[in-house]
């Protein structure tokens, strides 16, 4: 799939594109709290959360470079 560009519509580009910001987020939050955590087990689940969360944000990263959705064209909101 690499090179090759999809075609969809303006909502599932700002959906995936918004999954990628929540995620990230998620991460950096799960991230933050590891210190919080006393049990080693639950700490090493954490970090294992932690990255996965990671790959999946990169892996749709990847997806939304290849996206394309039709522009607008002015306030009438033709595509283009």
């Amino acid at each position: 799939m690499r090179g090759e560009r999809l075609m969809v519509s303006s909502r599932f580009h700002a959906a995936v594109e918004s999954a990628i910001f929540r995620i990230e987020r998620n991460a950096f939050q799960d991230e933050h709290n590891l210190a919080l955590l006393v049990s080693e087990d639950h700490r090493r689940r954490q970090r294992l959360l932690i990255e996965k969360q990671i790959d999946k944000a990169f892996r749709l990263r990847d997806l939304y470079e290849s996206l394309e959705s039709p522009r607008l064209n002015g306030p009438g909101g033709d595509v283009c």
